[in-house]
């Protein structure tokens, strides 16, 4: 994957398919330690102790291949983080949801790029919102960040509806500048 906001949809996307609820999503860049941290954590139906030790091997799926690809997100993430001076660490309770927690050194001449972040938080918003998903998501550089929830920004943008044809743009536009706040002062 180019950009680490591939990884993150990716795995975002493992939170959904797990009839998660409650997604929250951290990006922490702090660069006077030179580490990124990736933490993914939902309260979907989690994994299977069983399973757990083998989720981080490529083409490993708990799901029917008739329903979804072929398992390599983990996989893939965790290849990210180790060959960027990190590591891939889940913790997951089966029936109550699994906590993703990626590390790398910021850096790291092999760490993708962050990516449009703006456009991964948008577009993770507008595609769960018929399935009622409680997103939390963060950005921090430097210990400065902000904070998004899915209900709070219907309200601060006036959104009715999630379908409405013009909210992705005001959605970016609106996220786009909680990151300028915090780009421009790190």
């Amino acid at each position: 994957m180019r950009t680490l906001c591939q990884h993150i949809f990716d795995l975002a996307q493992n939170s959904i398919n797990a009839h998660a609820e409650n997604i929250h999503i951290i990006v922490d860049e702090d660069i006077a330690k030179n580490i990124v941290k990736i933490v993914i954590e939902d309260d979907g139906v989690g994994i299977k102790p069983e399973a757990l030790e083998r989720v981080k091997h490529a083409f490993f799926t708990t799901r029917s291949r008739k329903k979804r690809g072929v398992g390599l997100g983990l996989a893939l993430m965790d290849a990210t983080c180790k060959r960027c001076g990190g590591k891939l660490l889940i913790e997951s309770q089966y029936r109550y949801g699994t906590t993703i927690t990626a590390t790398m050194e910021y850096d790291n001449i092999d760490r993708p790029p962050l990516g449009d972040l703006a456009d991964l938080y948008t577009s993770l918003l507008l595609l769960s919102s018929e399935k009622k998903v409680i997103w939390t998501l963060e950005h921090k550089i430097n210990e400065k960040g902000y904070e998004l929830k899915n209900k709070i920004i219907r309200e601060q943008l006036n959104i009715i509806s999630f379908s409405y044809k013009g909210i992705r743009k005001d959605i970016y536009k609106y996220i786009l500048e909680k990151e300028k706040e915090i780009t421009n002062n790190s």
